[in-house]
């Protein structure tokens, strides 16, 4: 460990103490279990020492041994204070950082002590005239705001040629998504009557529907590039390192008929509207859950041949990185040609395999290696063989377990239930026992119930009538119910522990939470058009809305806050901007447009993200009564 030296040349520092880093864990949601690092601060009192919380690092990627080093290091910068000795470059950097966060909170802090303080101006009033009117929300308008201009949102759509009052429309789009996900029609409304996000983004611009709609579709017409430019941003501003890339799909089903679509099909719907026509959304996301690429497919593709495009993608971007990039998928898109195809282009990979089990004499005569998974509740038994390409972790999942020979005793019980029934039937005249019918019958409960391969039913029939059935389990049965909880991942990364592989393919579920996040908060659906362009263009303006919000999310669990994005909406709603219209004196009128003060949650949040607590400054106008048109009319 090298030891820095530090020569005061000033003495600006604040600190009375001393400065270490403290580890935290902490559950959130009831699920994961999350690690923290504080910088702490030592400080002596009238009522004897104290340690106060300087800085939430989030999760410090650093030895242990080092946070010594680096916590001195923090507090010689605030302090003004040379090196006489280099130090450790990664830490010297790390430090800077934080000294420059913490710098950056208190001159803050200043700032607003020094607006509080400022002369007071004083007016005699009436106090029975006052009114407050024209309330409008700008608590979460801000935030994605603040983020989008973080982004350079401005300068991406101008370098694609949108005008001015483009820009503005596509903003008040993706804020609108965001904070109140609906049609462009209600975009409109929203705009007009309940947020001030017209007022934040100092736009003088007629909303209407039409506009929305265009600017939409200019938005889709151009996404590839906008995608990359904010993934580039978020990159920049992060410091993402992107040597895992977790691809998955969904889709969203529209309750129309959708007659005369090229995109809306019927397929497998994940959401179990196999009878409505849908729409697929692929993804692909980096390990932080920051989205890189999109694409919308018809609702009846083929999983596995959406991979070449994603690959296609991905190759522009290769000169950006200098280690190899794993890829991380899940069955549904790991055929063997897809595999082949990943390698081709270099890349690693993490799947699950297709072929669910191999002979036992595959696996070593070993016991299972048993380990507990982040949520602290789940364990999972793992056996690792290792061939000259590949290896090979069979995972046995008791939580797994449990869930699948639930649902497979209910299925099969309910399966069991009709064939009975259908057994009973034949045995009373009165039934229909043509041999055909029953046939079919039992087709539409194997379709109906999935379970029908691990049975053996025979029907016994006369001159083409049904008189007997009989069923019984078969071996397929059995060897299903060995199967139960188990699962096998394949992969070409040979330097990982048979842990690594398991947690890069548990990072596949950051996918699946992005998509319930875009279904869930962010309007995915309903979408209510009738053409495909619209149709496509609605769905990413919530992708785009999902880049923008992935960095206030990354922010925030930085600092320790693992709120999901509704819960920030509702706290940040009833933070308003409203006027308040009084009579004078003297005979004039009033009017003070101004933000309320912030909640001390909606603080916190404003404070994590390092950004303004009060989003727009105070208007004051003072007119004659007689030029004053009354407030309660506004």
């Amino acid at each position: 460990m090298n030891n820095i030296i530090f020569i005061a040349f000033a003495v600006f520092s604040r600190y009375n103490g001393v400065m270490f880093i403290r580890e935290k864990s902490k559950k959130a949601h009831g699920k994961k279990r999350y690690i923290q690092h504080q910088l702490i601060e030592s400080i002596r009192t009238p009522s004897g020492p104290r340690q106060q919380i300087v800085l939430n690092l989030g999760q410090l990627c650093l030895p242990e041994e080092k946070w010594k080093e680096l916590a001195n290091c923090i507090e010689g910068f605030l302090a003004n204070q040379k090196t006489l000795f280099p130090g450790d470059p990664e830490i010297e950097a790390k430090a800077r950082h934080y000294a420059s966060q913490i710098r950056q909170e208190r001159l803050g802090r200043v700032q607003e002590c020094l607006a509080a303080e400022e002369a007071a101006h004083y007016e005699r009033v009436d106090v029975n005239s006052l009114i407050t009117s024209d309330a409008k929300t700008v608590g979460a308008e801000h935030v994605a705001i603040s983020q989008m201009n973080e982004y350079g949102f401005d300068k991406i759509l101008h370098g694609l040629d949108f005008t001015k009052e483009q820009i503005t429309y596509s903003k008040m789009l993706i804020v609108g998504r965001m904070v109140h996900p609906g049609s462009e029609r209600e975009t409109v409304r929203w705009v007009s009557e309940t947020s001030g996000v017209g007022e934040l983004l100092g736009a003088e611009v007629k909303v209407y529907d039409t506009a929305l709609h265009r600017t939409a579709v200019l938005l889709w017409e151009n996404h590839a590039a906008i995608e990359q430019e904010l993934s580039k941003r978020a990159r920049e501003i992060f410091s993402l390192k992107e040597t895992v890339i977790l691809y998955d799909l969904t889709n969203t089903y529209f309750e129309g008929s959708k007659r005369g679509s090229k995109v809306a099909r019927h397929g497998k719907s994940k959401e179990r509207r196999n009878d409505c026509p849908i729409i697929t959304l692929s993804l692909t996301i980096d390990e932080e859950g920051f989205p890189k690429q999109s694409k919308v497919w018809e609702g009846n593709v083929s999983e596995p041949d959406t991979l070449k495009d994603i690959l296609l993608g991905l190759k522009k971007e290769d000169g950006l990185f200098s280690s190899e990039r794993t890829i991380v998928m899940d069955a549904g898109i790991a055929t063997e040609d897809n595999i082949a195809l990943i390698r081709k282009n270099g890349y690693k990979y993490v799947v699950v395999s297709r072929k669910k089990s191999f002979e036992d004499s595959f696996w070593p005569e070993m016991d299972e290696e048993k380990v507990t998974l982040s949520d602290g509740k789940t364990t999972l038994g793992m056996k690792l063989v290792r061939t000259e390409e590949e290896a090979f972790l069979l995972c046995h999942s008791e939580a797994k377990e449990a869930k699948e020979k639930a649902i497979l005793s209910l299925k099969e019980q309910r399966f069991e239930q009709e064939l009975l029934a259908i057994k009973e039937g034949l045995e009373k005249t009165k039934r229909q026992k043509k041999y055909d019918t029953i046939i079919e019958r039992i087709g539409r409960l194997k379709e109906r119930y999935k379970v029908g391969n691990l049975y053996t039913i025979n029907v016994e029939q006369t001159d083409g009538k049904a008189i007997d059935l009989q069923f019984e389990k078969n071996d397929q049965a059995q060897a299903k119910e060995d199967a139960i909880g188990t699962y096998v991942l394949r992969t070409n990364r040979l330097d990982l522990s048979g842990e690594e592989i398991s947690k890069l393919h548990r990072s596949l579920t950051t996918v699946e939470e992005s998509f319930e996040t875009m279904k869930g908060d962010l309007g995915l659906r309903p979408n209510f058009h009738h053409r495909d362009i619209p149709t496509i263009a609605h769905v990413h303006v919530t992708v785009l809305a999902y880049h923008i919000l992935a960095g206030i999310l990354k922010k925030l669990r930085t600092s320790g806050i693992y709120y999901d994005w509704n819960t920030i909406r509702n706290i940040l709603a009833t933070h308003i901007r409203v006027t308040t219209t009084m009579n004078t004196e003297d005979g004039h009128v009033i009017d003070v447009r101004t933000c309320t003060t912030p909640t001390e949650k909606q603080h916190m949040i404003y404070h994590k993200l390092h950004i303004k607590h009060t989003p727009l400054g105070r208007k004051y106008i003072k007119s004659s009564m007689k030029t004053q048109r009354c407030s309660a009319e506004k």
